[in-house]
């Protein structure tokens, strides 16, 4: 699934690879390619697997309220940004798409 939208708020923890991951509640805009369903969105932010500590060493990309593009994947029934550096990307309005 490809979205344009911006996170509202924390949805809680959940866990993925052994590691434990933010959910957040997505407003979205705009439904690029997929299907999300209707209304806001509950998707959980992948964290790098390969770090020790933190589960965000250089920030939740999805802890923010700026608008952004999310690339997500389903996963046991939950959505997932498709990978923790690339699952999401800045989208300021008057933006253009950076892909056709």
């Amino acid at each position: 699934m490809v979205l344009i939208g911006k996170s509202v708020s924390r949805a809680g923890e959940t866990s993925i690879y052994g590691h434990i991951a933010t959910t957040h509640l997505a407003e979205v805009e705009q439904v690029l390619k997929g299907n999300p369903g209707e209304g806001n969105l509950r998707i959980t932010s992948t964290p790098p697997t390969c770090t020790v500590g933190a589960s965000y060493p250089d920030g939740d990309p999805l802890d923010t309220a700026e608008r952004v593009i999310i690339f997500a994947s389903k996963q046991g029934g939950e959505w997932f940004t498709m990978t923790p550096a690339q699952g999401v990307l800045p989208f300021p309005k008057g933006a253009e798409l950076p892909f056709h």
